[in-house]
């Protein structure tokens, strides 16, 4: 969910930084854009390292199932 969360905010992030000209009073849509790129990407990045870091870890149930001394 978090890589789909990510690759959404940076398209709308793109689209509000290339894809649109018009100018709103009081709105800079370029910067709008920017941080909406970054933050998009910052999700994908951040999603990907827990995702590693889930992957390295035992599963605690399998370790609990396989421990004799647990009742």
């Amino acid at each position: 969910m978090g890589i789909g969360v990510g690759i959404f905010l940076a398209v709308v992030g793109a689209v509000l930084k290339f894809g649109i000209t018009a100018d709103v009073a009081g709105i800079d849509l370029d910067a709008i854009g920017v941080i909406l790129m970054a933050a998009g990407t910052a999700i994908v990045v951040l999603t990907l390292i827990l995702m590693v870091i889930r992957r390295e870890q035992p599963d605690r149930r399998e370790k609990l199932r396989n421990d004799p001394d647990v009742v």
